[in-house]
Order: structure tokens, then C-alpha cells, then sequence
């Protein structure tokens, strides 16, 4: 009996143990994300915002602005109709909302300030 007593209380006691890393376990991984959210909250968005600037100030944002003005630039001076003219315009006006205002081309300055006093 004291043989059988033994291995009940040793199974007992793994167990516990098992129980014990089990809860630790889910506690360190609640922890984990917690701190997870929090970096996320604060210091993940200020990363954000030198990963979007220096993406903007890269050659190869720049150069591809430029081309999708040139383009829009053509398919002004392409377009067969006022109608066409607008729509093209409203496309530009549009682009260069979404940029910031240094990083629009004077020429599309230019001609989205003439557009608009029509």
C-alpha cells in the first residue's frame, strides 16, 4: 500500500507542478502581449512616421511621383473634350491632395491653380 500511496502522491505532484508552469506560462505570454500592445500604442507609431518619411524622401517614391504627374500631364494635353480635361485634373488635384504639398511639381501647381480659376 505504501508503494501505491507513493505514486498517487508523486503523480499528485507532477500535477501540480505541471499546472503550476502552465498558469506561469499563460501569465508570461498574457505579459508578453501586453507589452506587445503597448509598444504598438507608443513607440510603434512614431516608428511609422520615420518609415513613411523616409519612404517619401527616397529616389524611388520621388521618381515614381514624377512619372505618375507626367503621365496625368499628358493625358491632359491628349484629352479631346473639356469633360476629359476635368476629369484628368480632378485625377491630379486629387493625387497631389494625398502628398504632401512640397513634394508636387511646380509645373502641377501650375496648372492645377489654372485649372481651378476656370
Amino acid at each position: 500500500m505504501s508503494y501505491r500511496r507513493d505514486m498517487e502522491e508523486t503523480s499528485a505532484s507532477f500535477i501540480a507542478i505541471v499546472i503550476v508552469v502552465l498558469v506561469i506560462m499563460g501569465i508570461a505570454g498574457f505579459a508578453w502581449h501586453a507589452c506587445s500592445v503597448a509598444d504598438q500604442a507608443t513607440i510603434g507609431k512614431k516608428e511609422m512616421q520615420v518609415q513613411t518619411k523616409n519612404f517619401e524622401e527616397s529616389e524611388a517614391y520621388l521618381a515614381g511621383l514624377r512619372r505618375d504627374f507626367d503621365e496625368l500631364m499628358l493625358a491632359y494635353a491628349h484629352a479631346k473634350s473639356d469633360d476629359e480635361r476635368a476629369t484628368v485634373l480632378a485625377v491630379m488635384r486629387h493625387r497631389a491632395e494625398g502628398v504632401r504639398p512640397d513634394l508636387v511639381p511646380q509645373d502641377v501647381k501650375d496648372m492645377l491653380a489654372k485649372g481651378s480659376k476656370k
